[in-house]
């Protein structure tokens, strides 16, 4: 009897035991899955995180291209209308002074949407004014009257004796020898507080006057002078032709005066912008 009672408790023993190991191998499974379980929803969250950010900024990127689209359109289109405006204006002076040399730019480097021409014309001459007002006017508007003229083109008809108006200088000899390019070679001569620097490059004399009571050297503007000249040219002329420039650029001024002949016209166009002048002048037509 006590043998039995002895086996029965080691059987108890025994699945007491296995029972334990079945419990913690039931445990550690439960843990393992929960584990699992818990890096598959970390990888879904960081997998969404991450689509969410590429998202954010695919929509980022593509919103700032479109902005810059935008932007882009908007330039060109103000840009067509500032061209247009100097079209416009261009083709009802041609209305009004048919056979005049007129140029199709203006030759600003800003301002023209607000371009303004006004025009005077007789038997003898037409005058075109060109100003930048505070708003864009009609052609010939009274109020452009008041408006600094930024650029002047006249156009002397019928004229017998060209060179009177043209003050076309030949090139001089025995003054001092000044080099404006490696090509280029000018002579400077002083009178009456002034220096002048003079070269000549085909039908055209340039002359340029500084002042010495300001301080004023002819030879940097000499030399832009040139630079303008080859890379814009200037206006076909069978005649010899002139360009004088003060030195000093300032709004109103007019310091720059390209003056030619064509057919039996005298041509002449003034301009406070050496640059501007010939900018004007490459598109003429």
């Amino acid at each position: 009897m006590k043998k039995n009672r002895k086996n029965l408790a080691l059987l108890l023993l025994a699945a007491s035991l296995l029972a334990g190991c079945a419990g913690q191998s039931n445990s550690q499974s439960s843990q393992s899955s929960q584990a699992k379980s818990e890096k598959k929803a970390e990888s879904k969250a960081s997998s969404k995180s991450a689509a969410k950010s590429a998202a954010s900024s695919a929509v980022s990127s593509t919103k700032s291209s479109s902005s810059q689209a935008s932007s882009k359109s908007a330039a060109s289109s103000s840009q067509r209308a500032d061209a247009n405006r100097m079209g416009t204006l261009t083709s009802q002076l041609r209305v009004k002074l048919p056979g005049m040399l007129l140029p199709a730019a203006d030759g600003l480097g800003q301002g023209s949407s607000n371009l303004n021409i006004r025009y005077t014309s007789s038997s003898s001459q037409n005058v075109v004014y060109y100003s930048v007002g505070n708003s864009p006017l009609a052609l010939n508007d009274s109020r452009i009257a008041s408006e600094k003229p930024y650029a002047v083109l006249t156009e002397k008809k019928n004229v017998a004796d060209a060179s009177s108006l043209i003050n076309y200088q030949e090139p001089k000899t025995g003054l001092p020898a000044v080099k404006i390019a490696s090509n280029v070679t000018g002579t400077e001569e002083g009178a009456a507080g002034s220096t002048y620097l003079q070269f000549n490059q085909g039908q055209w004399s340039f002359v340029v006057r500084a002042s010495n009571v300001q301080g004023q050297k002819p030879l940097p503007t000499a030399q832009k002078l040139l630079s303008l000249y080859q890379q814009y040219g200037l206006p076909d002329t069978a005649a010899k032709s002139s360009v004088q420039v003060d030195v000093g650029e300032n709004m109103g001024s007019l310091n720059t005066v390209i003056t030619w002949a064509k057919g039996s016209s005298v041509y002449q166009l003034k301009a406070h912008s050496t640059e501007t002048a010939f900018k004007m002048l490459k598109s003429l037509n």
